[in-house]
């Protein structure tokens, strides 16, 4: 995405100590330069950059009469769900989208947040035909409790405590850049304002009510030695919240996969709360509540490529019944990425979840490059 930038010498018969280097250039400044203008739709459109965080996307209307976005603008934060995709790709797949429908199909009374990165180039067409209407903006605007953000990143992370480790741009220059990028955004989002983080391959099988939802963690494994970050409640203002935002802000290593992530808030919560991997019961922090990775997990890691089996696996019962039982089902797309979700298959169990779970993805399937 970046330019390296080359070191300029004098010519070899000059003095050496007459050599001249253009000193090392901030990784964000040619950044800023290339895109503070305009905010890029796709690869074929863009908009003015606005002075918010950015904008609310409409189907058949036209990117300049998108309303604003101001995150912490609304009351009932708390109680929003919210993703990020962060690839820029400005797209989503059609497991994306059904794990945004399913959330706001079984949640209708929670406000439903997708944040969008905007795409790193673009050729600004500001025509009054230039329309942005892809499948999943369609089908998510059916929701009225679903907005689309896309997301004016520069401003986003401004002011907060993270804007320097954004602005120094270091993570770019990472091999895990949007995974970085990933780790770093939904902690910031609930430090500006709180709510339900759910990561895009997370399908929502039940409403999530009740007190066990809010303030808490999920276990990944059977062995509850592992808390993952897909799944993260915590209301604004949280002390748990704070201590990994100043983690982040402090240690950040550019060749570390998982330490921005699940080792962080193992950190965090061993040294604050005394929890010891393993053991749930030694959790002394009452405001922060630990569940079990039956509850978005059923399904380990490992096993993941039997929900997209095409001949199915119907026959075991207790991975069926755990499924049943579970508020979402996580498809560990790490993994199972390049796995098809064939929606018309009546034996593939991701099939027959998601024909139930996000009907109207399933209605536009072939519309989606992706699935």
């Amino acid at each position: 995405m970046l330019e390296e930038f080359i070191h300029i010498t004098e010519k070899a018969n000059k003095p050496k100590e007459h050599s001249q280097q253009l000193p090392q250039p901030n990784p964000l400044q040619q950044y800023k330069e290339e895109h503070h203008k305009v905010l890029c739709i796709n690869s074929n459109l863009a908009v003015d950059l606005p002075e918010t965080d950015g904008l609310v996307m409409e189907p058949n209307v036209h990117p300049s009469q998108w309303m604003t976005y101001d995150d912490g603008q609304e009351n009932d934060t708390d109680d929003r769900i919210f993703f990020h995709e962060t690839s820029g790709h400005s797209d989503l797949s059609l497991r994306q989208c059904c794990a945004v429908e399913s959330a706001a199909r079984h949640n209708p009374d929670r406000p439903i947040q997708l944040f969008m990165r905007s795409p790193a180039t673009c050729i600004s067409d500001n025509s009054p035909s230039s329309l942005h209407s892809p499948s999943w903006l369609k089908v998510l605007s059916r929701y009225s409790n679903v907005a689309a953000v896309l997301l004016n990143e520069e401003r986003y992370f401004a002011g907060t405590p993270l804007e320097d480790w954004y602005s120094k741009g270091v993570w770019r220059t990472s091999r895990f850049q949007i995974g970085h990028l990933s780790d770093y955004i939904r902690i910031l989002s609930l430090y500006k304002g709180g709510g339900l983080y759910l990561d895009m391959d997370i399908l929502t099988l039940r409403a999530f009510k009740g007190a066990m939802f809010r303030n808490c963690l999920v276990y990944e494994n059977d062995a509850m030695d592992t808390i993952g970050n897909s799944v993260l409640h915590l209301e604004r203002g949280h002390r748990l919240t704070s201590e990994l935002i100043q983690l982040l802000s402090e240690e950040y290593d550019p060749e570390a996969y998982v330490y921005h992530g699940p080792d962080a808030i193992a950190e965090i919560m061993n040294r604050i709360c005394k929890l010891v991997a393993g053991n749930p019961k030694s959790n002394e922090c009452d405001n922060v509540r630990l569940l079990s990775h039956r509850h978005f997990h059923p399904v380990p890691a490992m096993f993941s490529h039997m929900l997209f089996q095409s001949n199915g696996n119907l026959s075991d019962v207790e991975t069926l019944f755990h499924i049943k039982e579970s508020f979402g089902l996580h498809l560990w797309n790490s993994i199972s990425l390049r796995e098809p979700m064939n929606v018309d298959n009546p034996k593939q169990i991701v099939a027959i979840i998601a024909r139930q779970h996000c009907p109207l993805t399933v209605s536009r399937a072939a519309d989606f490059k992706s699935l």
